[in-house]
């Protein structure tokens, strides 16, 4: 007895073939699913292909594989990569995967300088070099933790 699949279409219309069992881990997909809105290619407007390849790839990997080859999974990943990924597993519902992102994501920018918070997420620096200089002075004790 052969596994269903369902094709899943990337925002820039790569197709992607996945067993059912495994994309319905995804509360997005499984809703549409069983809403019988899951027509025979589901498009993911928010998900690249990039991104979806790694989706699966965890899927694929779940529950089967150990803790420890799971922070590898994001381990092995640069922050824009994991960025886009934590939208898609929030867009997609997948609550283990976003958990697991969103973690390794606030690890890695704890440290950061606010100048490079803007620069990875993009916020445009909106203060005049007074203001943020008075920001700096009122609030410089966060500056030393």
């Amino acid at each position: 007895m052969s596994k269903k699949t369902l094709t899943l279409m990337s925002t820039d219309k790569h197709l992607f073939n996945i067993e059912e069992h495994l994309a319905v881990q995804s509360v997005t997909i499984r809703n549409m699913v069983e809403e019988d809105c899951a027509t025979s290619v589901i498009p993911l407007p928010n998900v690249d292909a990039e991104t979806l390849a790694l989706v699966i790839e965890y899927l694929n990997q779940q529950p089967s594989v150990s803790e420890d080859d799971m922070k590898k999974f994001v381990d092995e990943r640069e922050i824009l990569t994991l960025l886009k990924l934590a939208k898609a597993a929030s867009y997609l519902d997948i609550k283990g995967l976003e958990d697991l992102v969103c973690g390794k994501v606030s690890y890695l920018i704890k440290d950061f300088p606010v100048e490079k918070a803007r620069e990875v997420f993009g916020i445009e620096n909106d203060f005049t070099p007074e203001e943020e200089r008075a920001l700096r002075d009122e609030y410089a004790w966060a500056h030393e933790l």
